[in-house]
């Protein structure tokens, strides 16, 4: 009644590269083509991922920007109004 599970990958896992994908003619079928298999002149020299790089540290920095130009704005009012 019930047959044996058959062994290895199916669907071809082992063999998957998206550098294949780039070059395969059908690639806009493949979900994710476009930042996983880029091509083009557009993404040359370009950070596809820029969304998804160091938010916490790009926070703190933006933060820490904040901090220093109130400080500078602080010290220009009093200096112009002890003139």
């Amino acid at each position: 009644m019930f047959e044996p599970v058959r062994g290895g990958t199916r669907g071809g896992q082992a063999e998957f590269k998206w550098s294949d994908v780039s070059a395969d003619k059908d690639r806009e079928n493949y979900l994710g083509h476009s930042i996983n298999a880029p091509t083009g002149r557009w993404q040359k020299n370009k950070d596809i991922h820029w969304y998804n790089r160091d938010v916490k540290q790009a926070e703190q920095d933006r933060l820490d920007e904040i901090k220093r130009i109130k400080e500078q704005e602080a010290e220009a009012l009093s200096a112009a109004l002890c003139v």
